[in-house]
């Protein structure tokens, strides 16, 4: 293999075809002051299916296994946020397929059902007012297709797996750019302006490195409060730097790390960290990359089944059972009943 990997016209272009399954540690670490022990730790692990037919680039998203502050959900804030994000995901998106760019969501009627089938036992196992009114809220944006895309971006996942990494780096390899990442919670992602290189240096893991390092700039307004609120003396500045090593094979991710830092500075230009959050992300099996891709099954792949494929039971409901073609054509079918109910009764007619 070459030491170096080639652009063409100094751009970088994913190959999304015939590649693996792939399965990522997802790590998420915030930090205070000094303290080497994070003060709150969110764990998941992440799947990633990429399958084509026709020309057209489906990649489907699967979150599994939450944890928070190194354990499985207890608290009833942390309770409920696991059983609503089994309720988005799966999520499937088109992608072009050379710039990894997301073109639209292509499951948006699955979502919507799964809330409505799992919403009965949300709402009854954690039930109170407060919770009733947030219920509504959370169904009130799922609703709104166009909300629950823009919601999607306030997770950092999505901020980092759909960042532009397959740009023209120019000459020098290395291009002034933008980042959007949501660090301020169920706020929409802030804008970091900075440099984005990549080294075509093949490594011995086989990838290749781009890394993203945004200037300086000062603090957004939530960092400062939190910081005065703690009698810390400003000014406050903020800093992101990002770093994605990409398979030799696909130029798709295999690892991403980030480092994102509030921190204040003397008059010396010492500068004292007040605020940090950490993002892993680290594919398992990577020795999988190299081989080809083997016929992918995913909740809800557009392309058609094999004759053989479609007799295979997929689903269970109420007694029924449904091979994966008849699943998705029920769901389908379910959506237009509720959609016509919801025109002539409330929500809750749907569970009649």
């Amino acid at each position: 293999m070459s030491n170096k990997i080639r652009l063409k016209n100094n751009t970088l272009q994913a190959h999304l075809d015939f590649m693996n399954p792939r399965v990522y540690a997802v790590s998420v670490k915030y930090f205070d002051d000094k303290n080497p022990m994070p003060t709150k730790r969110i764990d998941y692990e992440a799947e990633i299916i990429i399958t084509s037919n026709q020309g057209v680039y489906l990649l489907d998203v699967f979150k599994r296994a939450v944890w928070f502050d190194q354990h499985e959900p207890d608290l009833i804030s942390e309770q409920i946020s696991n059983e609503l994000s089994q309720s988005l995901y799966p999520v499937q998106v088109r992608v072009d397929p050379q710039k990894m760019r997301l073109i639209e969501y292509t499951n948006y009627n699955q979502i919507v059902n799964r809330w409505y089938r799992n919403k009965g036992k949300v709402t009854t196992r954690y039930a109170s007012k407060i919770l009733s009114d947030f219920y509504s809220h959370f169904e009130k944006n799922l609703e709104n297709r166009s909300e629950l895309e823009r919601s999607m971006e306030y997770d950092v996942f999505w901020n980092f797996l759909f960042h532009p990494n397959y740009i023209d780096y120019g000459n020098e390899h290395s291009v002034k750019t933008d980042f959007y990442l949501a660090i301020i919670p169920y706020q929409y992602p802030i804008q970091f302006k900075g440099i984005q290189t990549i080294d075509t240096h093949i490594t011995n893991s086989d990838t290749v490195r781009i890394d993203f390092k945004s200037d300086e700039m000062l603090a957004a307004p939530y960092f400062i409060q939190e910081a005065l609120k703690n009698k810390q003396e400003g000014p406050f500045y903020m800093q992101l730097e990002v770093a994605y090593y990409l398979d030799v094979y696909s130029l798709f991710p295999v690892y991403i790390r980030a480092n994102f830092n509030v921190y204040t500075k003397n008059a010396q230009g010492i500068v004292t960290v007040i605020k940090r959050v950490e993002f892993s992300q680290y594919q398992q099996n990577v020795e999988r990359n190299k081989k080809p891709q083997q016929k992918a099954q995913t909740s809800f792949l557009v392309e058609e089944k094999e004759e053989d494929q479609d007799h295979e039971i997929y689903k269970t409901y109420k007694g029924q059972n449904y091979t994966h073609q008849q699943w998705l054509k029920f769901e389908e079918e379910q959506y237009k009943i509720y959609k016509e109910k919801q025109k002539k009764r409330s929500f809750w007619d749907f569970w009649e």
